[in-house]
């Protein structure tokens, strides 16, 4: 018999539903029973439960296979193995509420569903048949990736993105969500979830996905077998569930979810198409309309309730409670201090205290919040932003005097660097640090603007500087990109300038070329006695 006044004693005690399971070998459902028993009977304390019998609680939580007093109503075996043979097979739970229908004698009652479902495969297996996998309510939900995508539009470009839709099923019930994404990654993958389990109103015991890199990875290369990665787990275990991700090549483990992704396809995916999405928002709000008529559409398998009255009725209540805070996703990087104080992560650049440069820093983004870690102490808060290329800067970071040439990088360094390779280089580094609110966040695409300068390319940089900033009343927007593109594009006319080769005397021999070298120098003028022993010597003849 379950031992039920464990079970509320552990559950009084703050012990998660995994925890009990663990230590007490009770289902999923059981404990979730359990939980509700405490709050109807308003048990608080556990003088309270060791106040009833085990009996005593099983009769308050409702489970008729604690005990065994009374009888039950019997199941014709035979008429539901035949209900569940053939190409058209009957769903275990319309077999179980047809039962339901029989009239209970006096002094007998009618089985559970989950008693109904085990008794039912334990005489299959018996006999050596085979079965359709049954599903417990609010024991396993089902994750995948539709295959057919969605779009958004631009309305003025008329330019298309893509749009992957994340689909989620309750088997038992047959409830299904859908939700838009931009993109497959990790965090919309654990987004797709958290916004199931609200839309759901709890969380199942199991978690079955496909064996996509967001949710598993090969032990070893070549290897079947698989793991958990660690951000899902992370993300699983705060919502107190846990993943089995289907086998590879055994699509029956996830048979539920290729049913609903096929759903939502047909009657929602397919059924906008003929509509243009400009937002996400709208896309979502008109694809959880469409899912919303699905789940609430009757008649479903072959009976006169929807979705969701199957949902309501028998699966809601079994489902976990939802955690009071949603899970935030940490990510952990190291990044470099760079010259102007700044790190940059995931193209944007966020400023540290000057004193740092140079050093490497623990960087920790947990939600929309990233802080930076030297030391293990915290020297650096921002808030995340998803602008490319942006700057996301403190002024407490600056360092004092930082126009002070001799200080790090400074204006002064960067004008006096452009000057030597030409004026119109001055110019534009001048406009491109005089764009910036803050001087510092222009060193760093300085310093490569002039970095395309270096050798011969000083002379193509010089005359892409002047192109921008020299023609014109109206000098074009000066950046790294439009400086790299005029180079590119000064490079392209010299290539295209159409060129006069001249003939080119043949070099002449070693001997001539000393020949000619000694005629330069008047090496041969003095004649033949400049030679002699006295010349050598610097004497010279007396004179008579």
């Amino acid at each position: 018999m379950t031992n039920y006044q464990l079970i509320m004693t552990l559950l009084l005690r703050g012990n998660s539903y995994r925890t009990i399971q663990a230590h007490c070998g009770a289902a999923h459902a059981t404990i979730a029973k359990a939980r509700k028993a405490l709050d109807q009977h308003n048990l608080t304390t556990e003088a309270q439960i060791m106040g009833h019998s085990n009996e005593d609680l099983a009769l308050m939580i409702g489970d008729g296979r604690a005990t065994t007093a009374g009888e039950f109503v019997t199941i014709d075996i035979d008429t539901i193995i035949k209900a569940r043979t053939g190409r058209k097979k009957t769903p275990l739970n319309v077999l179980w509420a047809n039962y339901l229908n029989i009239p209970a004698p006096e002094g007998l009652r009618h089985y559970s569903y989950e008693r109904f479902r085990q008794l039912v495969n334990r005489h299959i297996a018996a006999q050596g048949l085979t079965t359709r996998v049954h599903h417990i309510p609010g024991h396993t939900c089902q994750v995948d990736w539709a295959g057919t995508t969605m779009q958004l539009i631009d309305p003025i470009s008329r330019k298309t993105t893509k749009v992957s839709i994340f689909v989620a099923t309750l088997p038992y019930s047959g409830l299904v969500f859908a939700h838009g994404l931009l993109d497959q990654r990790q965090p919309s993958w654990l987004a797709a979830h958290r916004l199931a389990f609200d839309y759901f109103g709890g969380v199942p015991e199991v978690i079955v996905p496909d064996n996509a890199s967001t949710a598993s990875n090969a032990i070893t290369t070549g290897d079947r077998a698989r793991r958990v990665n660690t951000s899902y787990e992370e993300f699983l275990t705060h919502y107190n569930t846990a993943a089995l991700p289907a086998r590879p090549l055994r699509p029956k483990d996830k048979g539920n979810v290729e049913s609903g992704v096929k759903v939502i396809t047909n009657w929602a995916i397919l059924k906008l198409a003929g509509r243009d999405f400009t937002n996400l928002d709208d896309l979502n709000g008109a694809l959880r309309g469409a899912v919303d008529e699905i789940n609430d559409r009757i008649p479903f398998r072959d009976q006169p309730l929807s979705r969701r009255q199957i949902f309501i009725d028998a699966e809601q209540d079994l489902l976990a409670e939802l955690p009071h805070q949603p899970f935030v996703s940490t990510v952990w990087k190291k990044a470099k201090v760079a010259p102007n104080w700044h790190i940059t992560v995931s193209t944007v650049h966020y400023s540290i205290p000057y004193t740092y440069v140079g050093d490497t820093v623990d960087v920790r983004i947990r939600g929309e919040q990233l802080d930076v870690f030297a030391g293990g102490i915290t020297i650096a808060t921002h808030q995340v932003t998803n602008q490319r290329g942006a700057y996301v800067t403190d002024i407490a970071h600056c360092p004092p005097g930082m126009e002070d040439p001799t200080q790090l990088w400074s204006a002064a360094y960067f004008l006096n660097q452009a000057a030597r390779v030409g004026p119109f280089t001055r110019k534009v580094i001048d406009a491109l640090l005089a764009a910036k609110p803050i001087v510092a966040q222009g060193y760093l695409p300085a310093r490569n603007i002039l970095g395309m300068g270096k050798g011969e390319n000083k002379i193509i940089l010089e005359e892409a500087c002047r192109r921008l900033v020299g023609e014109g009343d109206q000098p074009r927007a000066v950046s790294y990109t439009a400086v790299k593109n005029m180079m590119a594009a000064v490079r392209s006319d010299l290539a295209a300038r159409p060129t006069t080769i001249a003939e080119v005397p043949p070099r002449p021999s070693g001997q001539d070329q000393r020949s000619q070298h000694h005629r330069r120098r008047g090496g041969l003028l003095g004649g033949a006695d400049q030679f002699s022993l006295d010349s050598l010597m610097g004497k010279k003849e007396d004179q008579p």
